[in-house]
């Protein structure tokens, strides 16, 4: 499904990411843990080119992007099986909730207005939020924005969503009601790639949970392994970290 190898970034003279090696299969989902500055945000935007890795290659099903050659149309198809759900939403200010799922049908897709709408219905409803269909976002709670923008996400049928710690920015009590959501995505196998500071989120929903810390990937392994067991020092100093606090 998902393939990256060797990927390399770089800001002027900070490495930040140190050649990663990753597969993620259809169906899985993968928390990728570490403290800030490790590199997870990065992986995430390197892999449908948000930012642009150096070196390494990335593969998501028959599409396979070597970026020492890119092109644009090799971006461009890359893009179209990603989606991103993003810390501060990103919504569009001046677009209802309905507006914005169906907006990316329209433009990328070409899909009949009809058909996006009732596309767009139908995961307003999967997210809880069919009574807000006609509302802008400034309207919304942080949370409805997220699971607008979770919405969003969904309607071009991506191959992969890319999840960038999508609770962030919500205060706790709004917290829940978007990780309900990734769960009900995760209980219909969407193939899943999340960043996130929610441990026992990432152990009960992942598949595999992945630590980073400087660049690498330091160790990866089922939650329960990695959070009773870790077997790196740098694993288990982050965890008790965490823990304490």
């Amino acid at each position: 499904m998902l393939k990256m190898n060797n990927l390399h970034k770089r800001f002027d003279d900070l490495e930040v990411l140190k050649g990663i090696d990753l597969e993620v299969s259809k169906g899985e989902v993968v928390v990728i843990i570490g403290a800030s500055g490790s590199g997870k945000s990065t992986l995430l935007r390197c892999i449908n080119y948000l930012e642009t890795p150096e070196k390494g290659i990335i593969e998501i099903n028959k599409t396979r992007v070597d970026a020492e050659k890119v092109s644009k149309k090799d971006i461009q198809n890359l893009r179209r099986r990603t989606a991103m759900v993003f810390q501060n939403y990103n919504l569009f200010k001046n677009k209802t909730a309905i507006e914005n799922i169906t907006e990316a049908l329209l433009v990328v897709k070409n899909t009949p207005k009809d058909e996006a709408e009732m596309i767009g219905e139908k995961l307003l409803k999967q997210v809880g939020l069919i009574d807000k269909r006609n509302s802008y976002p400034m309207t919304l709670s942080g949370g409805q924005q997220q699971r607008v923008s979770m919405a969003r996400a969904m309607a071009l049928s991506p191959d992969v969503i890319l999840f960038d710690e999508p609770t962030s920015a919500l205060d706790p009590e709004l917290v829940g009601e978007v990780l309900n959501v990734i769960r009900e995505l995760a209980q219909k196998h969407m193939t899943m790639l999340i960043v996130t500071h929610e441990m026992g989120f990432a152990r009960e929903v992942a598949d595999r949970v992945i630590f980073m810390d400087n660049g690498y990937i330091v160790e990866e392994s089922k939650p329960e392994e990695i959070f009773t067991k870790p077997k790196h020092e740098r694993t288990k100093k982050f965890l008790n970290q965490i823990i304490k606090k």
